[in-house]
């Protein structure tokens, strides 16, 4: 079965991927020449596929890997106007003022800093989801109120709001949902939102909303328009496929985006930023890679009723399901089959996260999950 690691090790971790495409860049390394069908890199076909983590194996796109080449030259500067530039680019699509962008290394950094400006307050969140703002808040002294997922394995909106105490400084809501891929509805998320008591804060982490196919109108930045407390979080490391270069960013009004900017520890890598900003700006290549994606969660979902497997409707990229039995031997079933899986996420202990790789990868998967269920390969 997969090692559980710690976020602060996956962040170390990431960190380590960065300096090597650093370095890859500083050797010259030509960009791929074909956007979503570029291979993963070879060093990552020598073990299972990662098919645990969530990342899009279709990224850096060739404006990004080009921009990572360019940029090498400057990375002796502070990278302080480079953050201006993303942060006006990012503001001027969303319809927000740059004063509302706080940039982050990942959105994890950013929900980081929340938990950080809220310390030894209390947070209500869902179980399970992407716990590191629990983490962040029990570490900082304050305490978590969790409510379970409704029945279809998204967040339970009325049970979250019915979990709000005057003590209550934070309410997080993770859509699309991580480990499950479930959204909740915009419209409802955002009336959620509008009701929740003065002196408390929203998170909503939407790491995987671009994943989606409307994500305007599942997105809470509506609500930052209008004025609420809220912090929006978003990443480059999924439908971007950055995530060794570790940018993210927040979209909150501007008194608490500045509140939150003035928390962090450092400036971002320059690599990240310049990655990130000609990233933003190919749209092809990210609706390519979303296209590849969403092939090959299809794969997956049509295996799964195939076999007669529950599964959460996803709007990611991964799919999450019962296997119907201990996910350790499902998990080493599937290793020496060549395909890594996610780790358990209780109270589901029998369900597995998938990741979604290339297709390719995902047809062998399934075939691989076929012969696991004594299914001849279609």
């Amino acid at each position: 079965m997969e090692t559980r690691l710690s976020r602060r090790e996956l962040l170390r971790m990431s960190g380590a991927l960065a300096a090597g495409a650093a370095t890859g860049a500083a050797a010259g390394l030509p960009p791929a020449t074909a956007r979503a069908a570029s291979a993963p890199p070879a060093a990552a076909a020598a073990g299972p596929a990662r098919l645990s983590f969530n990342e899009n194996p279709y990224g850096p796109g060739p404006a990004a890997r080009a921009a990572i080449q360019a940029a090498t030259g400057d990375a002796w500067k502070y990278a302080v106007g480079e953050e201006m530039a993303l942060r006006a680019q990012i503001a001027a699509r969303e319809g927000l003022a740059p004063a509302q962008v706080v940039l982050g290394s990942g959105s994890s950094e950013i929900l980081h800093l929340v938990a950080l400006a809220h310390r030894g307050g209390e947070l209500v969140t869902a179980v399970p989801t992407f716990n590191l703002i629990a983490d962040e808040v029990r570490a900082g002294g304050g305490t978590v109120r969790e409510v379970p997922l409704d029945g279809e394995l998204r967040h339970d909106l009325a049970a979250l709001r019915a979990a709000v105490t005057p003590a209550t400084r934070l309410v997080h809501v993770c859509n699309p949902n991580n480990p499950t891929g479930t959204s909740v509805d915009g419209a409802a998320l955002r009336a959620f939102i509008a009701g929740l008591p003065a002196g408390v804060t929203a998170v909503v982490d939407e790491a995987y909303i671009e994943l989606g196919e409307d994500p305007a109108g599942q997105s809470a930045v509506a609500s930052v328009k209008a004025g609420a407390s809220v912090v929006v979080t978003r990443t480059f490391s999924k439908l971007h496929g950055l995530a060794g270069l570790r940018v993210g960013y927040g979209l909150a009004p501007a008194e608490l985006a500045q509140r939150l900017g003035r928390l962090r520890a450092s400036s971002l890598n320059s690599l990240g930023l310049a990655a990130a900003t000609a990233s933003y700006a190919d749209t092809a290549f990210q609706a390519e890679s979303r296209a590849r994606l969403a092939e090959g969660r299809t794969l997956v979902v049509a295996a799964l009723d195939e076999l007669g497997l529950r599964h959460a409707p996803s709007s990611a990229n991964f799919v999450f399901f019962d296997t119907g039995g201990p996910l350790p031997a499902f998990a080493a079933f599937l290793r020496e089959k060549g395909y890594a899986v996610g780790r358990p996420f209780p109270p589901y202990d029998t369900w597995c996260r998938v990741s979604i790789g290339t297709v390719e990868q995902m047809r062998g998967f399934v075939a691989a999950l076929r012969l696991h269920y004594g299914r001849a390969p279609a």
